[in-house]
């Protein structure tokens, strides 16, 4: 392995969740940012892991013809993008590719008995609703990768947020405060800040009207949330005409849409200002049949609840051994999964198959492009 002054030439193998190339020194992986599989690169590693070393590109040997400019002159700095170097095209066969890879090496899935992969998209840039910016000395940016070195946003503004924040925030350049600064635009484009006196958020999805606290969970892709709402119905199907359980509800957004389908339901989260919000948005749409409980999933009593469907969201950790287990224990016919992490939801996956359900449907929704994260729903059916 090389010293962390010497440049030696790779081969990019295959795309990693995490905005990585994969590529090989004497036979040891090197995570390599900003490459694309393919391409021959100059490599100068900039840290050792057991395992593994990461790797920065100091010139490109053989490019691909899917390199493109990216359209922010910040992109490299600032750690919130990273597939700007790419066509939009290239970025979607990337983000499938690394789901299925995740799916066939970690959870075991036969490659060929596996549903295949619905791409959804929308708008590549300008989606965000919200956003938490980081603030040093008065100017507001996010991190530049790997450290907490502060890129101040540019004149523009960032190509991520909805036109309403870029326009705040080109009126509002400073920010007199440290820390983290959160912003967001609700369903009439009014702007709603840490600064200011009122941090209630008030949106709307699939004809549900939804408040929440500026600090709540929400998904911020305004593009896709009714396109997402949709999949998660279509998916749950008849399965949830009895009843459904929603794991980590936040604010009510799947429950609320989903009640019109069931019975009963009942959504669980670990936050109580969360559960405050849904009930009170649960309230407010006329919304009887759904009841709210701040619980830790950790908690459920699977002897308690006989639902048809269960809904879970979780955070990227992915759902807790304990909580996989409950699940299993509860039984429901159907299990429908949203996950932001493709490596942690092949681990669940894993022992969901085990316990004997199918992947029966998989959709790739891509809520944040441009970026390393990718989101999936799927839905497992009980053999």
């Amino acid at each position: 392995m090389p010293h962390e002054t010497e440049s030696v030439p790779i081969t990019l193998e295959k795309p990693l969740y995490g905005g990585y190339s994969l590529g090989r020194i004497d036979g040891k992986a090197v995570l390599v940012p900003a490459g694309i599989p393919g391409e021959e690169v100059l490599v100068r590693i900039t840290e050792h892991k057991k395992d593994y070393s990461i790797g920065a590109i100091e010139a490109i040997i053989h490019g691909s013809a899917d390199r493109i400019i990216p359209a922010c002159p910040l992109y490299g700095q600032c750690g919130g993008c990273c597939y700007q170097h790419l066509s939009y095209d290239h970025e979607l066969r990337l983000k499938e590719t690394i789901v299925l890879d995740c799916l066939i090496r970690i959870s075991g899935a036969d490659a060929d008995k596996m549903p295949g992969i619905r791409l959804v998209h929308g708008n590549r840039f300008n989606y965000r609703s919200h956003a938490t910016l980081k603030a040093r000395a008065g100017n507001l940016g996010f991190f530049r990768r790997g450290s907490n070195d502060l890129v101040p946003l540019g004149n523009t503004g960032c190509l991520l947020l909805g036109n309403e924040l870029n326009d705040w925030l080109s009126q509002h350049p400073r920010h007199s405060g440290p820390g983290d600064f959160r912003i967001a635009s609700d369903s009439t484009g009014m702007v709603v800040t840490s600064r200011g006196p009122d941090k209630t958020v008030r949106e709307t999805a699939c004809g549900i009207s939804f408040s929440r606290g500026l600090g709540s969970f929400f998904q911020s892709n305004r593009i896709l949330r009714d396109r997402m709402i949709e999949i998660v119905k279509e998916y749950a199907g008849n399965d949830i005409r009895r009843s459904f359980l929603d794991i980590g509800c936040g604010v009510g957004f799947f429950s609320l849409c989903l009640a019109g389908q069931a019975s009963e339901g009942v959504g669980i989260d670990i936050s109580k200002e969360s559960i405050r919000w849904a009930k009170r948005n649960a309230a407010r749409n006329g919304i009887t049949n759904i009841r709210f409980q701040a619980l830790p999933s950790a908690l459920i009593h699977p002897g308690r609840l006989r639902p048809g469907l269960v809904v879970i969201d979780p955070p990227r950790a992915g759902i807790d051994k304990k909580t996989r287990r409950t699940i299993i224990a509860i039984g429901p016919a159907a299990l429908l999964y949203v996950s932001c992490n493709p490596s942690t939801f092949a681990r669940d996956a894993r022992d969901f198959m085990r316990a004997g359900y199918r992947l029966e449907s998989l959709s790739l929704i891509d809520m944040f492009p441009c970026t390393h994260h990718i989101e999936v729903i799927s839905s497992f059916i009980r053999r």
